[in-house]
């Protein structure tokens, strides 16, 4: 058995999620939120047939995560993992789903790796991120989008993984600026929508001090940021921290459109 972990974004946007995670010579998804045709495709040019995907783990029931999970799981036979609150949002019926707790720790100790479930307060029943902790080498990796908020649980949840993808979706002034009507703007910057650049960069200035190296910035608002400003306004905070790109963290952005070169750890 093969001993690595590779975290891989698809498609990282308010327009679809897919995170790709290779581990020990296994492949799972987090969230399909792109056509079962897209999120193939993607797959494919990662190096990995989907129906060698072993299973798929959804975040919560917006479309933007969930798209493509009934013909994708159906095509391929994919186990589902997801909370009750979440299938509740998939009106199809399923073989293979295993409905789990929004705090819970799934083992898969025959290929040397656990899947932790925490909820998250995003604006829908059964929200959560994940953690994907490898036994083998003790190294875990992220996914924390749609978060709402970060909390000192969720710090707690994330403290000491490797590489975290994170959430950075919207820059402050864009989104006041911006075209979204008055309610769409309060919900998104709520404390159950989405966190900002701003909020994004405390939250990962603590991580990377609790030993985070690899940052991700993902779901990023194809409206109300960029991946210009997000990446500048990310450096620029940690410099003024007295942390520095390529001595204290690594830094990439998950693409909106398509596969990110991911971290392999």
């Amino acid at each position: 058995m093969t001993c690595t972990t590779e975290l891989i974004p698809l498609y990282s946007s308010s327009q679809g999620n897919s995170t790709l995670i290779k581990i020990n010579g296994i492949n799972i998804l987090i969230d399909c939120g792109k056509s079962c045709k897209m999120i193939s495709e993607a797959l494919i040019s990662c190096g990995v047939y989907p129906d060698d995907v072993s299973a798929l783990f959804l975040t919560h029931g917006h479309s933007d995560h969930i798209q493509g999970v009934t013909v994708f799981s159906k095509k391929y036979h994919t186990p589902i993992f997801a909370t009750k609150g979440t299938m509740k949002k998939i009106s199809q019926t399923y073989s293979e789903v295993s409905i789990i707790s929004d705090n819970e720790i799934i083992p898969f100790k025959d290929n040397g790796f656990e899947v932790w479930a925490f909820p998250t307060p995003h604006d829908i029943d059964g929200s959560v991120i994940y953690k994907v902790r490898n036994l083998m080498s003790g190294k875990d990796v992220c996914v924390m989008t749609d978060l709402g908020q970060f909390t000192p649980a969720m710090k707690g949840f994330a403290k000491g993984a490797c590489a975290i993808l994170l959430e950075s979706n919207y820059d402050r002034k864009m989104l006041q600026d911006g075209p979204y009507p008055y309610p769409l703007k309060m919900r998104i910057a709520s404390g159950h929508g989405h966190i900002s650049n701003d909020i994004c960069h405390e939250a990962a200035e603590s991580l990377i001090r609790e030993g985070t190296r690899y940052i991700m910035l993902g779901h990023l608002s194809p409206t109300n940021n960029t991946e210009e400003i997000a990446e500048e306004s990310f450096v620029r905070y940690m410099d003024g921290r007295d942390l520095i790109r390529g001595r204290d963290y690594e830094l990439k952005i998950a693409s909106k459109t398509g596969p990110t070169e991911g971290f392999a750890l």
